[in-house]
């Protein structure tokens, strides 16, 4: 966190806009989230590691977000008002207009981080919506965020969250590699369940006070590992890399969506399982089984641990950088060797979780890379992992056609359709999912 609270401590660009309304902090127990999102004691939210949703219900007439970012580029995200469309936006510093002008009533928003996490981390720090009646919530955690906050008011208090923030990444050092104290893990893990199966279109009404609180059951939830096809690389047609990228309608989201199933999306652009895109000898970059644990891609601290959600299905979706370099490919045995050992390690970080080893959409680098997947994970079940499968998605002739493919490796959104609905298939009859 330290290049992104230097940044905000040295000064931030601010919008114009008053505010007229209270902050609802981040990490309100009215905001539901989905992904990677590592919470702060200030009440905000940390995302910078792939697609992350964040959820919330309001009464009022609009609705404003207030976020920050480490400036490694522009990110990208989605919109969703109630039933309408998603529309596409780009974050700015500070406070980003929503929606406004709403006839009053109930409302969800739901916004979506469609950029991987290669392009920084995001501070989403609350939202303000207008004209809502104050709670005893609405709040919560935000003393002297009163009405109409003013760019100079809005500056004092982000600062004062930096040395907030800042204090909280010290800490997690200090409590060991996985950036995590036991107790912190739990009430981590607590929040996330509660959290858990609310993102939501439709509107739910309060019950009365004295209503038993029903248990809602708990979501299944599938977590997506892999390289630029995982992170939805050039879905949109026009823009620059990451303008184009969408992780929320790649593969991973959709199947989990064909699913009703919470989703959580770690990719990252040109990585590998053995070796990255054009990664020349001696090959001593930083592979999957360095960044999977990772909350940040772009930070080595705070860790993700398993203390922190419990995906029921892990896809990992590697080994078209792997292959891409057909002069310097590794063999098939350094390959399995090596792909063996990402799976231990996820193993290790997923005790519990059916991880599914799937080969590449591209037909070239997939049969490469078929030798080696296959091996490593046939030795793991006949060692006693019969958690852990081989998916091959061209395992009757080549799944996407070229109409599918932007450049022959990348899918198009038809492309991460068929994907989805060929791993749908797998999931029903491997996991029995109806």
């Amino acid at each position: 966190m330290y290049m992104l609270l230097a940044l905000l401590a040295a000064g931030l660009v601010f919008c114009g806009t008053a505010v007229a309304a209270n902050l609802v902090r981040a990490t309100s127990p009215r905001v539901k989230t989905m992904g990677r999102w590592i919470p702060a004691d200030n009440g905000c939210l940390h995302a910078g590691r792939g697609a992350v949703i964040a959820s919330v219900e309001f009464e009022g007439t609009g609705v404003q977000a207030q976020m920050f970012s480490d400036s490694r580029g522009d990110v990208w995200w989605l919109k969703k008002l109630d039933d309408g469309p998603l529309l596409r936006f780009k974050s700015q510093m500070g406070i980003n207009d929503l929606y406004a002008d709403l006839p009053y009533g109930k409302h969800t928003l739901t916004i979506i981080r469609e950029t991987e996490g290669m392009r920084g981390v995001t501070i989403l720090r609350g939202f303000y919506f207008t004209d809502e009646k104050e709670t005893a919530d609405s709040g919560e955690g935000a003393a002297g965020d009163q009405a109409a906050v003013t760019v100079d008011a809005e500056k004092t208090n982000v600062e004062k969250d930096c040395a907030e923030i800042s204090n909280a990444g010290k800490s997690n050092v200090e409590k060991g590699s996985n950036g995590t104290g036991k107790a912190e893990k739990k009430q981590i893990k607590k929040r996330n369940s509660e959290n858990k199966n609310a993102i939501v279109s439709k509107k739910v009404k309060d019950g009365p006070e004295d209503s038993p609180v029903l248990q809602v059951p708990r979501r299944r939830c599938i977590e997506i590992i892999g390289d630029s096809v995982a992170a939805g690389a050039f879905i949109y047609p026009e823009g620059d890399y990451f303008q184009r990228e969408s992780g929320y309608m790649a593969f991973g989201p959709r199947l989990a969506r064909m699913l009703n199933a919470d989703w959580s999306c770690v990719a990252s652009s040109g990585e590998g399982a053995v070796r990255n895109n054009e990664e020349k000898a001696p090959y001593n970059a930083k592979h999957a089984d360095e960044q999977i644990e990772r909350a940040f891609y772009t930070q080595k601290e705070p860790r993700w641990n398993s203390g922190m959600d419990d995906p029921d299905l892990v896809i990992l979706a590697y080994g078209e950088n792997d292959f891409n370099d057909t002069a310097h490919r590794p063999s098939d045995s350094y390959f399995k060797e090596q792909y063996k050992k990402l799976i231990l390690k996820l193993r290790k970080f997923r005790p519990d979780s059916v991880i599914f080893c799937m080969t590449p959409a591209n037909i070239v680098t997939s049969r490469q890379a078929v030798p080696g997947m296959s091996g490593a994970v046939s030795e793991l079940r006949a060692e006693g992992d019969t958690k852990v499968y081989f998916i091959d998605l061209n395992e009757q002739g080549q799944l996407l056609d070229q109409s599918d493919f932007l450049d022959g490796v990348h899918p198009l959104g038809s492309g991460h359709e068929k994907m989805a609905r060929f791993l749908l298939e797998k999931v029903r009859t491997i996991l029995d999912w109806k």
